[in-house]
């Protein structure tokens, strides 16, 4: 894994963890109006660069990044921030964080795929996404983005979602098989940790109301973490609003932080 970090390091710091097969230039629309006030930290997941190691598990990815803040005497995190996989990766850090007495005093996660599944759907899955970065290994960004979807994006939301398609296109030259079958497992073996009710009620989950991670997720985080904060979007697609209304989305991001500073 390696660590892309903006900002100074006297400012409050933000973690920022990328969706699934996304280098870490999918968050740069977030990351690039955040870091004049805070210390953004973006890990590039191991197997989503040239030269590194495969992909391995979410509990790995979140051992490395403890590992990290460890080494750079950093125990106190502002915000970690997840889309898609990365909010998965983000509860397993919190879950690390705790048992190594690093604060995280805040988390915000958008479309987590909180699942377990069988088998068999993540073997369909681990082919799905294997055909669809072999494919994208040959075309460009405009031809992907007119594809009918993108694995969770539907047709009329490639555009939208231009940012980290792009940055799919990126990654898919580089990762190889074996890390695109752990990380379809890793999106689709999650365990729920067990997390103090204190700890939950500064967890914040957003869904879009219309996107398929809602309707089979949104019930079972509520049953493992009641004390945590949910909210949906209406009108939004899978991560959509973040990238439509930024603006408004980097507000929220910046609400949750100042939350932490008030008396």
């Amino acid at each position: 894994m390696r660590f892309n970090t903006y900002g100074s390091r006297n400012n409050p710091i933000i973690i920022m963890l990328t969706s699934s097969f996304c280098s870490a230039e999918s968050l740069s629309y977030l990351y690039e109006e955040l870091n004049s006030d805070y210390f953004v930290i973006v890990p590039e997941y191991n197997g989503h660069y040239e030269g590194s190691s495969d992909f391995t598990t979410s509990n790995t990815e979140a051992k490395e990044i403890v590992d990290f803040l460890k080494e750079n005497g950093i125990s106190d995190v502002c915000l970690i921030y997840g889309q898609a996989m990365g909010a998965e990766i983000g509860m397993e850090l919190i879950s690390q964080s705790l048992k190594q007495r690093i604060t995280i005093e805040s988390a915000f996660f958008d479309g987590g795929t909180f699942l377990k599944q069988p088998k068999l759907y993540k073997a369909i899955m681990n082919f799905k996404h294997k055909s669809m970065m072999n494919k994208m290994k040959t075309q460009s960004v405009d031809e992907v983005v007119n594809w009918k979807s993108v694995d969770q994006f539907k047709k009329d939301e490639t555009e939208t979602m231009r940012p980290v398609i792009e940055s799919m296109v990126k990654t898919a030259p580089v990762i190889t098989d074996s890390s695109i079958k752990n990380e379809t497992e890793a999106r689709y073996t999650f365990n729920f940790p067990p997390l103090p009710d204190e700890v939950q009620e500064n967890i914040f989950f957003v869904y879009a109301s219309d996107e398929k991670n809602f309707k089979s997720c949104f019930k079972h985080l509520i049953d493992a973490y009641p004390s945590a904060n949910f909210k949906t979007l209406k009108g939004e697609g899978h991560l959509t609003y973040s990238v439509r209304k930024t603006d408004d989305y980097l507000k929220v991001i910046r609400a949750i932080c100042n939350r932490n500073n008030e008396d």
